[in-house]
């Protein structure tokens, strides 16, 4: 009786120490071996680069069809923060990953947020990345229109819905979005 209670108590504690190392880490800026400054919030990772780390983006890395690929993922998800050069106006743009996609994505695309359907119009979505290079089975949504509007509801959501490529369907989870955009912000502004 007293091994199982022993075992017990170890495994009571060591549960409770997890989350709590969890949640220390939680929402705290490091320096990142790659000259990057990096937080975790929720499911996503912020990543701060350049001059006194103000470009950040927040990422968000799925592992589905290839479990020994732990640095690229099956997914991605990203979330920069475009400003312009004075400073006075600032757009989102996402950049979304799937390696399932062709090398050129064209649509069709639909993104839901918990239900809450975005139809893009030809041009709002890009094959590539949000600079326009030609990045494999990569699409991104650069218009900032739509990017503050799903920007809005993703901050308030749960999962966004990606339906593509003959109306395939990939998810990502939302757990702490609003966070990480916060925390980018105050960076970005020196806060």
């Amino acid at each position: 009786m007293k091994k199982i209670s022993l075992a017990l108590a170890i495994a009571l504690s060591s549960a409770t120490v997890l989350p709590s190392l969890a949640s220390s880490i939680e929402g705290q800026w490091f320096l990142h071996k790659f000259g990057e400054l990096r937080s975790y919030h929720g499911d996503f990772l912020n990543v701060c680069s350049g001059a006194e780390f103000r470009f950040c983006r927040t990422v968000q890395y799925g592992f589905d069809q290839r479990p020994e690929e732990r640095f690229f993922g099956d997914t991605r998800l990203s979330i920069a923060d475009r400003r312009s050069a004075d400073g006075t106006s600032k757009s989102y743009t996402i950049e979304i990953y799937i390696n399932s996609l062709p090398d050129k994505p064209t649509g069709p695309f639909i993104f839901s947020v918990d239900g809450e359907i975005f139809n893009p119009t030809a041009g709002q979505v890009v094959s590539g990345s949000p600079e326009g290079y030609n990045v494999s089975q990569t699409f991104s949504i650069t218009d900032p229109e739509l990017t503050a509007k799903m920007i809005d509801a993703m901050r308030n959501g749960n999962s966004l819905r990606v339906l593509h490529d003959g109306y395939r369907e990939t998810r990502f989870q939302l757990r702490g979005l609003s966070r990480a955009l916060d925390a980018n912000d105050a960076q970005a502004n020196g806060d």
